[in-house]
């Protein structure tokens, strides 16, 4: 059962990962329509997953919470709430006031909007609980979805990291993202 919930968005609830995350975000990370947008690479374990989770944990520049659909989006037993995937915040800058978000969601739940109720909770957040003035994020030029996630939000595209991640044989590019603060509407 995931823990409690820390943010609510349209549809979604954002929860501290826990151990019992953790066979979700290790299947899903090794999954081929998910795992390109971490940069591929090697198969994932549950030794990584659980490395990674307690590393954000610990580290004062990170946050990860579990995304799961809303209490009306029910798991098949009725009994837990759904989990769709995982929104993060990392590469915190108090000084410059800045932070990067990530998010994925599982593919049998791509195309429902929880990918952009969960950034925009978490964009939320960071503007007004925290005080940060940026939000930034990298979406992998291939990335439709994500990209569409991030300009319905309001982020303007600011540039492009040339050749920046390795997939499936070749370079790709990674186009960067940015949001001020007094540019947020609280969708």
């Amino acid at each position: 059962m995931p823990g409690p919930v820390f943010l609510r968005g349209d549809g979604v609830t954002l929860h501290p990962v826990e151990e019992a995350d953790y066979d979700f975000f290790q299947r899903h990370g090794n999954h081929p329509e998910v795992r390109p947008g971490f940069g591929g690479g090697r198969p994932v374990s549950s030794d990584d997953v659980a490395e990674r989770i307690e590393g954000m944990t610990d580290d004062d520049e990170s946050e990860t919470f579990l995304i799961c659909a809303d209490a009306d989006e029910r798991a098949d037993d009725g009994a837990d709430p759904q989990r769709v995937g995982e929104a993060f915040l990392f590469d915190l800058h108090e000084g410059r006031g800045s932070v990067e978000i990530g998010y994925w969601i599982a593919p049998a739940h791509q195309g429902n909007g929880y990918a952009t109720a969960a950034a925009a909770a978490l964009v939320d957040y960071c503007f007004t609980e925290r005080r940060l003035h940026k939000v930034n994020a990298r979406v992998l030029a291939f990335n439709d979805g994500s990209r569409a996630v991030l300009e319905n939000l309001g982020f303007e595209r600011e540039g492009r990291r040339r050749e920046d991640f390795y997939l499936d044989g070749e370079y790709v590019d990674a186009d960067l993202y940015g949001l001020l603060a007094d540019e947020w509407n609280g969708k």
